[in-house]
């Protein structure tokens, strides 16, 4: 089995501990999936679960480069989500607004913005 396969069963195995609630055990399989092969998904995720177990200073890194890999909506809204837990609402806006650039009507990003007040541009 090459990497990038190892890499996608570790990932497979993470979405169910994931699925059924084992977040830690989930946040391994997916660091393990990410050092043979980092894709996106993996690093979008395990930012999500270190995010459900209120590790947010940790989910900015896997959520930054989530956001950075791939043009998708759903990293750059929980990264700005990251940022707000953290008590940075200027960086929360700023990835926000990004996810926003993508999808204008993404409701994730729209909810940091009216959480951080800059309520004209979650209304637009």
């Amino acid at each position: 089995m090459d990497r990038h396969d190892e890499s996608t069963r570790l990932y497979e195995e993470a979405r169910s501990r994931m699925a059924a609630g084992d977040m830690t055990k989930a946040i391994s399989l997916f660091q393990q999936s990410v050092s043979l092969y980092p894709h996106f998904k993996s690093l979008e995720l395990l930012g999500e679960c270190l995010l459900e177990l209120e590790r947010f200073s940790e989910a900015v890194v896997p959520l930054a480069a989530a956001t950075a890999l791939n043009r998708q909506v759903r990293a750059p809204g929980l990264l700005a989500q990251a940022f707000l837990r953290l008590g940075d609402r200027s960086k929360a806006r700023e990835f926000a607004k990004l996810a926003l650039s993508r999808e204008p009507n993404f409701h994730m990003a729209k909810e940091v913005l009216l959480e951080t007040e800059d309520v004209e541009e979650a209304q637009d």
